[in-house]
């Protein structure tokens, strides 16, 4: 049995130039965890700001390197690109450690619809967090090394109707205290939870009731793979098929629900199409024909379950695509395993300072605009590419610092807001200074800078614009 005992909320790495060996895997093993590699530093710059200034140069402290940032994950995806180009194969030299929080949500409700776990069903999920790990490594030849910490919660937990569909899912949002607790204490790359609504019991309790057999249980949450922390899915177990449980091997996909997991699971991984720019399968790209053009159409159960020839495929970098007349090979190969890490481009928490000492850098959704407060806000900086970094509240994980209407005029307002797609309005560079401060600067090709006045909105001006252009950030 795969269960691990953790608990409360994973503390987010303070540097991507991380060794990816972790503990290994140990069924007896309590608490695993993972010491943070150290933070990258060098000491503040001497000043080289002109003599005679009014206010005296403040004393900066040893900050986080961002200037190192980008050429190590740059080196990443130079080398999973030329892989990927060069259709090579070899492996990693050590697996990526890779580990899933799954947890059963064994009494789930919608409505009067009240669905429960059998003791069987606990049982057989075991079974397919087991196939799951097991098939997942060999098809990635050993390229990653899963570990998953399995849990079941007992309390009734209720479920959410996706808007203008009949499908229900478990939403992130009600089971966040859950992963809170299970994850203290362990490192954690995606969450994937489990209820059950099939079964003669449930059946028995819920026939007749408004929605029974209406609905069920599903979702492959698409993650960008940079802003979102945490990917996480959620799908329903349904029973095993005569024939294939118990396991007779683990390795080989035996199980109906093995081939949900990895299906909704492999949704997380779409994001390294746009993060490489390169041809990466969608997940449904075994309907081929108009939809995907380019794939080759494949049938369910044909081989394995629910399209598990396909999955094996991707997995493998092995997915054949036609573009142009020629035959590419696509998907996972070994070196973008790296890249599917939790916190691979999560810099960690950071408060940002005025280097004059005039206040903090503060976002608030009530207020849109950033302005300058005596109250540290604590801001989560991604690396997003290209030199360039996502600044995030962390109270606030959804908006980021935004250039207002992404018109890069001078004295442009500059706030917080949601993901726009304009990605030059909301990623910046972080420009380090002689006196060890940073500034916070557009990518556009002004290159103007974020600059704060006292009790103002902050503003997008010209380098030596009257007011704070330089930033003191320090990690949490």
């Amino acid at each position: 049995m795969r269960r691990f005992k953790v608990s409360g909320l994973l503390c987010l790495l303070l540097c991507i130039c991380m060794a990816f060996a972790a503990c290994g895997k140990d069924d007896t093993k309590e608490n695993a965890t993972k010491t943070p590699a150290k933070q990258v530093t060098e000491a503040a710059a001497p000043s080289t700001e002109p003599t005679g200034a009014v206010t005296p140069t403040p004393e900066i402290p040893v900050s986080f390197d961002f200037s190192s940032v980008d050429s190590e994950i740059s080196r990443m995806i130079k080398e999973a690109v030329e892989q990927y180009e060069n259709e090579d194969y070899t492996p990693l030299a050590e697996p990526v450690k890779y580990y899933v929080l799954w947890i059963g949500f064994t009494h789930v409700t919608f409505g009067d619809l009240d669905f429960q776990m059998t003791a069987f069903d606990r049982e057989y999920l075991e079974a397919v967090t087991l196939n799951y790990e097991k098939t997942v490594e060999s098809i990635a030849n050993h390229n990653v090394d899963i570990t998953v910490y399995l849990h079941f919660v007992d309390d009734a937990v209720p479920l959410t109707q996706y808007p203008g569909e009949d499908w229900l899912y478990l939403d992130k949002k009600t089971v966040m205290p859950y992963i809170d607790r299970f994850a203290e204490g362990a490192e954690v790359d995606t969450v994937l939870t489990t209820v059950q609504t099939a079964g003669e019991e449930n059946r028995a309790r819920n026939e007749g009731k408004e929605g029974y057999g209406v609905h069920d249980v599903i979702l492959g949450l698409k993650t960008d793979g940079i802003d979102t922390p945490l990917g996480y899915s959620t799908f329903n177990l349904v029973t095993p098929a005569e024939g294939t449980y118990p396991l007779t091997d683990p390795e080989v996909p035996s199980l109906y629900a093995t081939a949900v997991a990895v299906h909704e699971w492999m949704h997380q991984l779409e994001y390294l199409k746009t993060l490489l720019g390169v041809e990466y399968p969608d997940t449904h790209a075994y309907a081929g024909g108009d939809s995907f053009p380019g794939y080759q159409k494949y049938t369910a159960d044909l081989n394995d379950y629910d399209f598990f020839e396909f999955y094996r495929q991707v997995l493998s970098g092995k997915c054949p695509y036609t573009g142009d007349g020629d035959v590419k090979h696509v998907g996972m190969y070994p070196k973008m395993w790296p890249l599917i890490k939790r916190n691979v481009f999560n810099l960690g928490e950071f408060t940002i300072k005025a280097a004059d000492g005039s206040g903090y850098l503060l976002g608030q959704e009530a207020e849109i605009g950033l302005t300058l407060s005596d109250l540290a806000c604590v801001w989560t900086i991604t690396y997003s590419g290209n030199d360039r970094f996502i600044l995030s509240p962390k109270e606030l994980p959804n908006l980021r610092i935004d250039l207002g209407n992404a018109w890069d005029i001078e004295d442009n307002t500059v706030g917080i807001w949601v993901y726009t797609g304009y990605d030059d309005a909301q990623s910046w560079k972080l420009r380090k200074n002689a006196d060890g401060t940073w500034s916070i600067q557009t990518p556009y090709e002004s290159g103007r800078l974020v600059t704060a006045r006292k009790d103002e909105k902050c503003l997008l001006c010209s380098d030596g614009a009257e007011g704070v252009q330089k930033w003191i950030i320090e990690g949490k």
